[in-house]
């Protein structure tokens, strides 16, 4: 009787569990499918996830070469791409489900009322197809931070082991064991050489009849002499367009382009050449291993030596003094290319002797000595070559000056731009530094440490060339976007020709040559510290090692960390200088802002970029907020007792920069001075009076004072003209007369008209006021003056008298006695 009930309940249980799965399964059809996109990362997750594990495993054994660092991250690095492009993928699509199911709502309260199934089916589908997608980015995502932690792994891996090269210690050039060792392993390197050309004999033989080889020969020496014979076929138009037309001097921007243009072809001659040959060997397989490494280094010597003069030679052209862009004389130019390029064939041969170490693997103290070597002997050629400029700059003795004055006339005249005396201070402001590096690079020969000091001399041989290229390519820059582009004589037909204001074009110009130059300092930068492997960071971490530290507190403060910080705040604070400079010279005037405005705006624009760099350089040091709050609260108690009005004329600057009540170019008076107003700087407001001196007005007295601004609206000011005329005068004819010499110059504005007012009855005259307003305040004294002229003149062409006053003038007689005859008793 009792389980009668049971099987209608379970019926009616399992048709609703089958109703709601039914229900269930037509909601969710639409999310059944994965997207593509996680099916790819998916996929891919798992080979990933074994290249990361193989990666980990390697970088943690010892002993490896650079080599096998870039190796490692070459496996890295698409793997992580990958990464980067499926999570960017997946999370908008997470994203997506989220604000689905957020917008569907959370489930009701017991208490509350149902919802429909089909509500709970879609909430349930998409939260557990946004359950399994966010599972997917989360792997994802942990295995990208892995590879990022594994990337930066390799980076001060290889950092470590550049490090540890530079200032490995080896052996002293002042012990005599090194270089009898290198002599002692110069006759093993002959005999290696002496096999390896044998061995190379025979592998081209086996390889190649003498027959066919001879004819690769002869194929080469034709390919190197058809690319020299290029080079001088498309040098000949360069040389007849530097002479320009009869003689005539060239533009800048010819004279910058055939520069370049000479750079180019000097450059690509010589590494072209021996790549090519290179490649033709290599397509015979006439190269074995080691003579392919010896081949590799004289090709990196070549395009040392072809790159580096190609680019001396477009900056400086000591043969072509019409081209040069850089204002030096014919004397100093050839120099500094003569004793560059000495330099640079040094290094192109320690590049081949060390290939041939490398390749034959001879004794350390043969590597050692070649660098030594090396290094000594650019320190010798830049000591020469400085004290060579410094004859020629006429800062040796007075007999050396004088016997140059000659030679610095005629450079005088044949600089590149006529009438540009060369330019020598650029040269006298690196003598200090550079006699310091060549110390520095002395010290570390003897005492040592023989890479670092080969790594000194090297990089600042390839500073000198790429501080040539640079000033080649600004000028390019300068002259192709300013000089030609914004305000050269077809300014305003391409301006015409895109549509745009000849101000406008010349602001888009200005701007893009800034960016531009700004990335080919950036470039430069990094060709000059970054070349061979290394970075900027790697020197920092050099100088870091180098440094000692001591601890304040539970910090520990590195001196190389606070010689970074002061430099960086050096070189931002210049930066930032120049950036201001550069918006309030170059950019603000190109705009439609007044003078005010635009000093606004590069002042808050210094003052930005400065409190910017402060925060790096702090950052540099370590200092967080809670350090900078304080040193903050350390400062406020000194802000309360002796700094209140620093900081008010600071605060009261800013309030003048953003309200504006006083602007650059007004006309104010203020405490008794009265005088244009110059420049609203942090601590004080510049004015020039009228009597042309410079007036330094706090910033608190021009917000908590009176001040007179004469042209805070407008320019136009008022004159008043006082004039007194005899009682028997007509009124009206003096109101006319007044009036029409207002009205007749031209500074008076016709509205508001000239007025004339009787002011007064005086004890023998008429006191009449002429009032008018004149367009610019600034000519109200001439203004005035010339009115005094026109009413004076008129005056007397109408016969109206001035009443004065009569005088008799004191000669020391008795008072009341009547003059003596003859005497001027006015």
């Amino acid at each position: 009787m009792i389980a009668r009930p049971v099987v209608p309940l379970m019926a009616r249980l399992m048709l609703a569990a089958l109703v709601a799965l039914v229900v269930l399964v037509g909601a969710g059809a639409g999310f059944a499918q994965i997207p593509p996109e996680q099916q790819q990362v998916q996929e891919k997750l798992e080979g990933q996830r074994a290249i990361v594990d193989g990666v980990e495993a390697a970088l943690g054994r010892d002993g490896l070469r650079s080599i096998d660092l870039d190796d490692l991250r070459a496996r890295l690095d698409p793997v992580r791409a990958d990464l980067a492009t499926g999570v960017a993928a997946l999370d908008p699509l997470l994203a997506n489900l989220n604000h689905r199911v957020k917008e569907i709502g959370p489930k009701p309260a017991d208490d509350a009322p149902a919802e429909s199934a089909s509500i709970t089916a879609e909430r349930d589908a998409l939260s557990a197809r946004a359950a399994e997608l966010d599972a997917v980015l989360k792997q994802a995502k942990l295995l990208k931070v892995r590879a990022d932690q594994l990337s930066d792994r390799i980076t001060s891996r290889r950092r470590a082991l550049f490090t540890d090269q530079l200032l490995a210690r080896s052996y002293s050039v002042l012990d005599p064991s090194l270089w009898l060792a290198a002599a002692a392993a110069v006759p093993i390197e002959l005999r290696g050489i002496n096999y390896l050309l044998s061995d190379w004999a025979a592998y081209a033989n086996a390889r190649m009849q003498p027959i066919g080889q001879i004819a690769i020969g002869f194929g080469s020496m034709l390919i190197v002499g058809l690319i020299f014979f290029a080079r001088s076929v498309l040098a000949r138009p360069i040389r007849r367009a530097e002479l320009g037309v009869d003689g005539a001097p060239i533009s800048r921007l010819r004279a910058c382009s055939l520069s370049a243009l000479v750079a180019i072809l000097r450059m690509a001659a010589g590494p072209l050449a021996a790549t090519a040959v290179l490649a033709l060997l290599n397509g015979f397989d006439l190269l074995p291993l080691r003579v392919n490494e010896i081949a590799q280094g004289l090709l990196l010597a070549i395009s040392i030596v072809a790159i580096g003069v190609g680019l001396l030679d477009g900056a400086l052209a000591p043969r072509e003094p019409q081209r040069r862009v850089v204002p030096l004389s014919n004397e100093i130019a050839g120099l500094i290319f003569r004793f560059a390029s000495i330099g640079l064939w040094i290094l192109a041969v320690a590049v081949t002797l060390g290939a041939f170490h490398r390749a034959l693997v001879v004794p350390v103290p043969l590597s050692v000595a070649t660098s030594a070597a090396m290094s000594l002997c650019l320190v010798l050629v830049a000591s020469r070559s400085m004290r060579a400029l410094n004859a020629l700059s006429g800062d040796g003795d007075e007999d050396v000056a004088d016997a140059k004055a000659g030679a610095a006339k005629e450079a005088t005249i044949s600089t590149a731009d006529a009438g540009e005396a060369p330019s020598t201070s650029v040269l006298n402001w690196i003598k200090f530094p550079f006699w310091i590096l060549n110390l520095t690079v002395v010290g570390a020969l003897v005492i040592g440490y023989v890479s670092f000091a080969s790594f000194l001399s090297s990089r600042a041989l390839i500073a000198v060339v790429m501080a040539g290229t640079l000033y080649l390519v600004v000028a390019l820059i300068n002259s192709l976007f300013i000089d030609a582009l914004a305000t050269g004589p077809r300014a305003r037909h391409a301006a015409k020709l895109i549509g745009v204001r000849p101000a406008s074009l010349e602001l888009l110009a200005v701007l893009t040559a800034g960016l531009l130059k700004a990335v080919a300092i950036i470039g430069i930068v990094i060709l000059t510290v970054g070349t061979f492997g290394t970075s900027t960071s790697d020197l920092a971490d050099i100088a870091s090692r180098v440094t000692l530290g001591f601890t304040i507190g539970n910090s520990t403060v590195a001196i190389g960390d606070i010689l970074s910080a002061l430099l960086f705040l050096a070189v931002g604070i210049v930066i930032a200088r120049a950036i201001q400079r550069w918006f309030a010279v170059a950019i603000l005037p190109k705009t439609a802002f007044d003078q005010g405005l635009q000093n606004s705006i590069a002042t808050i624009i210094g003052y930005i970029g400065s409190i910017t760099v402060i925060a790096m350089a702090m950052g540099q040091l370590g200092l967080n907020l809670e350090n900078i709050a304080l040193v903050a609260g350390a400062l406020s108690v000194g802000i309360g007792f002796g700094l209140q009005s620093i900081v008010s004329n600071f605060v009261s600057g800013l309030i003048l920069l953003a309200e504006r009540p006083i602007r650059v170019g007004d006309t104010i008076a203020v405490k008794g001075e009265e005088g244009y107003v110059r420049r609203i700087s942090v601590r004080a407001t510049e004015i020039e009076t009228f009597d042309r001196a410079a007036v330094l007005i706090p910033n608190s007295d021009l917000i908590t004072g009176m001040v007179k601004n004469f042209t805070h609206a407008n320019t136009t000011g008022r004159v008043i003209v006082a004039v007194n005329v005899a009682y028997d005068t007509d009124a009206d004819e003096v109101r006319d007369i007044l009036i029409g010499c207002a009205c007749d110059h031209p500074q008076v504005l016709r509205s508001p008209p000239p007025r004339v007012f009787l002011m007064a009855f005086g004890d023998s005259y008429l006191k009449f006021e002429l009032r008018c307003v004149v367009a610019n305040v600034d000519y109200a004294l001439t203004v005035k003056s010339d009115l005094h002229f026109a009413v004076l003149d008129r005056l007397k062409t109408a016969k109206i008298g001035i009443p004065y006053t009569p005088w008799s003038i004191y000669r020391g007689g008795r008072i009341g006695e009547e003059p003596a005859a003859g005497d001027d008793g006015a």
